[in-house]
């Protein structure tokens, strides 16, 4: 990795209040970090906003078609690598969802799941992992 900016990334806790579970992707056999669950989301590209990558993250990933007002800004940090010298801006977004669905997986996920707080899988990968020790599932919830 150069020294310096990495590229960014966004992500979306998405959130059923009636059942109290969120959802997340376990990543497929075709990328890095398989059999990892997830929160769906993904890089920002050059020219993009944060909203407006999770908005094409989420179409490509789950097949969802979200509105960017529907994003609710929920965190952003700036993460330093054990270099010291590479940053990496990570922005989490929340979604309220009315009911439990199930999202249209691409090649990217082999398998989705509602899970509870409580209930959570063991493996993530990194940017998952940093929400759940950061409290944004409780924060999400609370929204």
């Amino acid at each position: 990795m150069d020294k310096g900016y990495s590229q960014p990334g966004a992500w979306a806790v998405i959130y059923c209040a009636a059942t109290g579970k969120f959802l997340m992707g376990k990543r497929s056999s075709k990328v890095n970090k398989s059999g990892a669950w997830n929160l769906f989301g993904g890089r920002v590209d050059n020219g993009e906003r944060p909203r407006e990558a999770l908005v094409r993250e989420l179409g490509e990933e789950a097949g969802l078609s979200i509105k960017p007002g529907r994003l609710a800004k929920l965190h952003t940090l700036t993460r330093r690598f054990r270099s010291g010298q590479d940053e990496r801006d990570m922005h989490y977004f929340v979604i309220k969802a009315d009911r439990e669905f199930s999202p249209r997986l691409n090649h990217e996920h082999s398998d989705f799941r509602w899970f509870t707080a409580k209930q959570l899988p063991s493996r993530f990968n990194g940017p998952t992992s940093i929400a759940i020790k950061k409290g944004l599932l409780e924060k999400a919830a609370s929204h």
